[in-house]
């Protein structure tokens, strides 16, 4: 707590000396509080009333960027168009007053999203976000995975498994079901073909738990920390999976729920269902790979403690992936029956 008051502190003098007070018109004394941490970052609430802000340090990147909080920024910058994410005020990248990267954006009132009611909600927040054509600003700026959906999947789980090969915290069950499903993975990484031939080419949130929606007057998806260009199958794929609705809650989607959002996700994109349906049961099985993964790293990292931000919650959860029961559900997932 003492480190918290000590970094708010500083914020308050950095939004004094950097001239943000008056540029965001915020009421003085300024007001500062902590808001919420995840893996890689820490969010701090700034402002009252109608001028509040999220204050954004970063603290690592999942997906190597050289400038993680650049990338961020200029991901929402390009998708403020969409009318569905956080507008964008204000990025530093030179480390000169915090050892992090920061950004600041405007905070939006709301709360996470509930699957039980808002599900045709986040189809349209998916829906408008998804239509949007990648253009050569979003070429230029963010990374794409055009001609290695699969791949790249394969090459992110070999580098996230990396450190759980003979890991003490992880159990070794789980080492075998990981181990097996990654070497099913890469012998069918030619099906990515089918994605090529597609050419249907979108900007991916690739993080779409129920947490980074905020729905209030209207829904948003917000926490772009690692968009990708890809095959829009990504976020859907993910979004619906039983490692992603479990991550928060203790909700699974039923067969119903999920064919109702798919049916007015694809009346918004104009998407052939055919197609998307072929692209959803190609893809899943190396969601679920990453997905399951990534919770075997994350459960090796604090079970050594290396975590430089540590979140209880996240440790018990990745700890529930990993047993067996839960993992050999979840490894052979699929996430719609129908054909």
């Amino acid at each position: 707590m003492e480190e918290q008051a000590q970094l708010i502190t500083k914020i308050k003098h950095y939004l004094t000396t950097h001239g943000l007070v008056e540029r965001l018109q915020l009421a003085v004394p300024v007001t500062v509080r902590f808001l919420a941490q995840g893996e890689y970052n820490q969010n701090f609430l700034i402002g009252t009333g109608s001028h509040q802000y999220v204050f954004r340090l970063n603290y690592g990147s999942q997906i190597n960027a050289k400038n993680q909080i650049r990338y961020e920024y200029n991901a929402l910058k390009w998708l403020e168009r969409s009318g569905c994410t956080p507008r964008v005020c204000y990025v530093d990248d030179r480390k000169q007053d915090f050892n992090q990267g920061l950004l600041i954006m405007e905070f939006l009132h709301g709360r996470p999203l509930d699957y039980r009611t808002d599900m045709l909600t986040a189809a349209q927040i998916f829906g408008q976000i998804h239509q949007l054509p990648v253009d050569a600003a979003a070429e230029g700026t963010l990374i794409a995975e055009k001609d290695n959906i699969l791949r790249a999947r394969v090459a992110e789980c070999q580098q996230l498994l990396q450190p759980v090969w003979g890991s003490k915290y992880v159990p070794d069950h789980a080492q075998h079901v990981l181990e097996r499903a990654l070497d099913t993975c890469r012998q069918n990484v030619d099906q990515e073909a089918f994605f090529k031939d597609q050419q249907l080419w979108r900007v991916n949130n690739t993080e779409v738990n129920s947490h980074n929606f905020i729905i209030g007057k209207q829904g948003w998806l917000i926490d772009w920390e690692k968009p990708v260009i890809s095959h829009p199958v990504q976020d859907i794929s993910q979004f619906l999976a039983s490692t992603t609705t479990l991550w928060r809650t203790d909700i699974r989607l039923t067969q119903e729920t999920k064919r109702a959002f798919i049916d007015k996700y694809l009346a918004i994109t104009g998407f052939n269902r055919r197609d998307f349906l072929t692209a959803l049961r190609i893809y899943h099985p190396y969601l679920m790979l990453r997905a399951l993964s990534w919770s075997a790293m994350a459960l090796d990292e604090y079970g050594s403690g290396e975590k430089a931000l540590q979140n209880q919650e996240i440790y018990h959860k990745v700890q529930q992936y990993m047993q067996a029961d839960f993992i050999d559900q979840a490894i052979k997932e699929q996430v719609l029956d129908e054909k």
